[in-house]
């Protein structure tokens, strides 16, 4: 809308503004995963897909003890399942299982 706002005036009177994203901010995954990191975000990415990506799972990992924090709200701890969909700037911390 701003950038609509801006181009509309004296000389165009109905301006068409396009936004494509070229890239977003990756998501994190830390924990009992093989590969643990930083990785590009793509658009419906659920924390499976995520695991996939980060190499899979280690032997002691639990998949009871999913972690998820938003970008916006660190300190908030989300009990995640598989299907629970992540967001780009969010990380996900995978416990180990104990027994």
């Amino acid at each position: 809308k701003l950038i609509y706002k801006g181009l509309k005036g004296d000389y165009l009177v109905n301006p068409n503004v396009y936004v494509h994203v070229v890239e977003y901010r990756p998501f994190y995954i830390h924990g009992e995963v093989q590969k643990p990191g930083g990785y590009p975000y793509q658009p419906g990415l659920t924390v499976n897909q995520a695991i996939a990506l980060a190499g899979g799972l280690t032997e002691r990992a639990s998949k009871d003890k999913i972690y998820l924090f938003k970008e916006k709200n660190k300190n908030k701890q989300i009990n995640a399942s598989l299907t629970y969909k992540v967001n780009a700037g969010d990380t996900i911390l995978i416990k180990q299982r104990f027994f």
